[in-house]
């Protein structure tokens, strides 16, 4: 049994009682599926990431994911209004922050992309098991999270790009920003396959509103 909290927004400056009296607790104002509200979260998140620890997990809300709005408080039955792009934006930034994953849509309704986002395992081992996630950089609209992985030297790297502009964007993340020497094998979470060896800094082409996950493993 746990106790989930529904402050929304709660306030840092109670997180020693929500801590204590609770296993996970709302962080934002209910959550939709409007990229104007995703886009908040990066501020809470950011916010809020420190507090999270065994047993305490601050909560960004449900996934507005698939179909919802059957009955819903807000808008016609539907399909998630969230581009692909922005839905895997929704999960990654979710999973490297670990927040609790509870689905809001309707699970016999769901499309393959729908099931892909729900059932990655690589993905979703993060979001279990990673410890010391973090904003690495906020680069006006350009993001970067970072996470360690359970065992071993590992790290997880997210990229988002949060700008509007239709063009993708470049983000280059050198090793060194979060914390490997020399060259590292990187592994594509979403794409379930290996990208080869880096040295010295990672680039990658992010689109509108996107997101890319990586493993790295030092060597």
């Amino acid at each position: 049994m746990l106790l989930s909290l529904s402050p929304g927004p709660a306030s840092t400056e109670q997180a020693e009682f929500l801590q204590k009296h609770a296993q996970l607790w709302r962080i934002s104002d209910d959550f939709w599926d409007r990229w104007q509200d995703l886009k908040k979260q990066f501020d809470f998140t950011r916010t809020w990431s420190r507090y999270t620890s065994a047993n305490s997990y601050p909560d960004a809300d449900m996934l507005a994911l698939g179909r919802i709005g059957i009955r819903a408080e807000r808008g016609d039955d539907r399909h998630t209004r969230f581009t692909k792009d922005e839905q895997l934006t929704l999960m990654t930034l979710w999973s490297i922050f670990r927040s609790p994953l509870m689905f809001g849509g309707d699970l016999p309704s769901n499309d393959d992309f729908t099931l892909s986002l729900l059932t990655n395992k690589e993905v979703l081992a993060v979001n279990q098991s990673s410890k010391n996630s973090r904003e690495l950089f906020a680069r006006g609209n350009l993001i970067a999270w970072t996470a360690d992985a359970s065992r071993g030297q590992d790290k997880y790297l997210a990229l988002f790009n949060v700008g509007d502009e239709p063009e993708s964007k470049s983000i280059t993340v050198s090793l060194d920003e979060i914390g490997f020497k020399g060259k590292c094998r990187v592994r594509d979470l979403w794409k379930k396959e290996g990208l080869g060896l880096v040295r010295s800094k990672l680039t990658s082409t992010v689109p509108r509103h996107g997101a890319k996950f990586y493993r790295l493993t030092p060597l």
